[in-house]
């Protein structure tokens, strides 16, 4: 690694989530170095767009999308004090489908959300075993923050793994 790259992650590690500049990709999300778990920056344009962003970067560190023809679809309504319990409680259930009934979202459909409550509806297939790449245990509170800046609503995240 040459020294700018060194530079430039000493001074990324160093950023929170409120002094980060919001770097825009097209996946919404794109993972960054944490020292035991897995890091990760997450924008969107609207509060919907980040919630849908930041679940499927989990879920591309869980599996990659399969597709088969029984799908199965599952519904969330939540409500909690704030959107960063309310991200947390989001990701957290899909993280329970997946754990306990293998249960894994192709697609995602938030047709409400404000900033303390969301009705989610998921569409997707059991996995195999095989099909599972990777294990995301919890998503941890660790530097969540959801800000808006520009226009831009951007959120990290760090999954214990």
């Amino acid at each position: 690694m040459n020294t700018d790259k060194r530079k430039l992650n000493k001074k990324s590690k160093q950023q929170n989530c409120s002094t980060a500049k919001p770097q825009h990709s097209k996946k919404g999300y794109k993972f960054i170095d944490h020292p035991s778990d897995v890091g990760m920056e997450v924008e969107g344009e609207t509060l919907k767009e980040l919630f849908i962003n930041a679940a499927k970067g989990m879920l591309s560190i869980i599996s990659e999308p399969v597709s088969r023809n029984k799908k199965i679809s599952k519904q969330l309504h939540l409500k909690e004090d704030s959107p960063e319990e309310l991200l947390h409680s989001y990701l957290s259930e899909i993280l329970w489908f997946i754990t306990n009934e293998r249960f894994f979202p192709l697609k995602i459909y938030i047709p409400r959300i404000n900033e303390n409550s969301l009705d989610v509806k998921l569409e997707g297939i059991r996995l195999k075993k095989e099909e599972m790449k990777g294990e995301v245990k919890a998503l941890t509170y660790h530097q969540l923050k959801i800000i808006r800046r520009d226009q831009i609503w951007f959120t990290r995240l760090i999954f214990d793994v």
